[in-house]
């Protein structure tokens, strides 16, 4: 799996996110990303996890929506404390 940390990926819908941790979990690739301005030019204050999803040969990005896969993703990457 390629390492994408500080890649710039654009959503078929133009958005622009740069790439903050990888994880890796089940051979599939989730992505903490900050949204940036179109020219790239910026970052914003929005962040998002998304997953690496392949289908039909083809790779594309979905926002995570699961929570409990979304806060199991962000404690192992050390971006939230586990609960004790």
């Amino acid at each position: 799996m390629e390492n994408r940390i500080n890649q710039v990926i654009t959503t078929e819908n133009g958005d622009k996110f740069l790439i903050l941790h990888q994880a890796i979990y089940n051979n599939t690739n989730y992505y903490v990303c900050c949204a940036v301005e179109k020219d790239e030019s910026d970052v914003k204050e929005d962040f998002y996890l998304f997953e690496e999803v392949k289908e039909n040969g083809e790779i594309f990005i979905k926002l995570v929506e699961d929570d409990k896969m979304a806060k199991f993703i962000l404690e192992h990457l050390d971006l939230l404390e586990k609960d004790e």
